[in-house]
């Protein structure tokens, strides 16, 4: 039995919520016997739509990964921006998974390109910067917005729903996509794939799915990050500094 920690990236989000994304999330596992647990920060935004927010986030998944990542079997960045996802893999002796990276590898499977859809205007820029950083710019076709700030998104549902119907149309049929990933955590975890299942003409990725799923493979087959590409850093001198308190 494998256990998996989604450890979402910022504080507040209330007890009745991370268990129903905790519910949500076992449902998208393949073997019965491994498990989920969602998890948030110490210290932290209150939803990630900026570069400020998805840099100020780090500390605390950083923080919390030393703390906890002896129970665990493997970690999921809970954010469609994977913040922290290279000095995670470097203090974890676990592997670390970023639901954006996970899911451009299946976009890369299932056709030529792909177009994200996301939140808000103001996060696209720091899409653009991941996309650049995974040396995938050049497939994305686009970044298309519902305009919905992500604390409202499962109030106003259904005006969400009809944003990504326009913008996946226009994604599709104008910027030529071949696929779609849906760019925030929280979008995934409406199922917005399920919700528009058969009125979008390509696939749609949900990172959350593709994380938890992602994980679970890499436990099964023994995998972790390489020591070539993610260091392991000096953590005595790292807590004389930086992680004092733990």
């Amino acid at each position: 039995m494998s256990e998996i920690l989604y450890l979402v990236p910022g504080v507040g989000m209330p007890e009745e919520e991370k268990k129903r994304r905790e519910q949500l999330a076992n449902s998208f596992l393949t073997h019965n016997g491994n498990r989920v647990v969602v998890d948030d920060v110490p210290t932290g935004p209150s939803s990630i739509e900026s570069s400020v927010e998805e840099f100020m986030s780090v500390p605390g998944i950083l923080t919390k990964l030393l703390e906890v990542q002896d129970r665990y079997d493997a970690m999921i960045i809970g954010c469609a921006g994977d913040p922290g996802l290279a000095p995670a893999r470097e203090l974890a002796r676990i592997p670390v998974l970023g639901p954006i990276e996970s899911s451009l590898a299946v976009a890369g499977m299932l056709g030529e390109n792909f177009a994200i859809i996301t939140v808000l205007d103001s996060i696209v820029p720091a899409i653009w910067h991941t996309l650049r950083a995974y040396g995938l710019e050049h497939k994305c076709a686009s970044v298309r917005v519902v305009d919905c700030p992500v604390l409202d998104l499962a109030k106003k549902k259904d005006q969400v729903l009809a944003a990504f119907q326009e913008e996946a149309e226009k994604a599709v049929k104008q910027d030529r996509a071949a696929s779609l990933v849906l760019g925030c955590m929280s979008m995934a975890f409406l199922l917005v794939d399920e919700l528009v299942a058969g009125k979008v003409e390509v696939p749609v990725i949900n990172p959350a799915k593709v994380s938890v799923k992602a994980a679970e493979m890499l436990v099964s087959l023994k995998l972790s990050q390489s020591r070539a590409t993610y260091p392991e850093p000096n953590i005595e001198k790292l807590k004389k500094s930086v992680f004092k308190n733990l």
